[in-house]
């Protein structure tokens, strides 16, 4: 399935940008917001895409609940005790599990992209404007809220145009 998703080779090799996993994993640190979640705004932009706010993502929400986020906390909890060789195996094979579930995630989100309007007509937006509305989105960011939500609009902003200017092979 993932072989020739277009949504996870970009994801890949947009994560390896070093600010843009950086500003991903502040983001979720700090906020909760899931990186894949921004990643999809950023991939749907570069597709010319607007991620609707009342996108019904529940089968992504469950999978990130009930799988993802568990295999997460146990990776964190043996990350701090990893002291014999046999824990550092197991940690290994916790980050591999999460990589799946990862994908699995990214998969669920991308069979979503059809549900996304396209950002044509007059609105047509340059590529870093339409991924900061995007994250935005992702992020449950409004103009009401965004002064009371502390530096997320600039680190938003921050990684709309770390992406934008990121290249991309595909």
């Amino acid at each position: 399935m993932l072989d020739n998703n277009v949504f996870w080779h970009f994801a890949v090799q947009i994560y390896s940008t070093p600010e843009v996993a950086d500003l991903c994993l502040t983001l979720q640190n700090r906020y909760q917001l899931s990186v894949n979640d921004l990643l999809f705004g950023l991939w749907l932009a570069r597709e010319g895409k607007q991620l609707p706010p009342q996108l019904d993502d529940q089968q992504v929400q469950q999978w990130r609940s009930r799988t993802l986020e568990p295999l997460r906390k146990l990776r964190y909890d043996l990350r701090q005790s990893k002291q014999s060789e046999d824990q550092q195996c197991c940690y290994e094979a916790m980050k591999q599990a999460e990589l799946s579930a990862e994908k699995v995630e990214i998969g669920l989100l991308y069979d979503l992209r059809d549900l996304c309007p396209d950002a044509a007509g007059a609105d047509v937006k340059p590529l870093n404007q339409l991924s900061y509305l995007n994250l935005c989105v992702a992020a449950k960011v409004t103009a009401k809220t965004a002064e009371n939500l502390g530096d997320l609009p600039a680190l938003l902003r921050q990684l709309s145009d770390k992406a934008a200017g990121a290249v991309v092979i595909g």
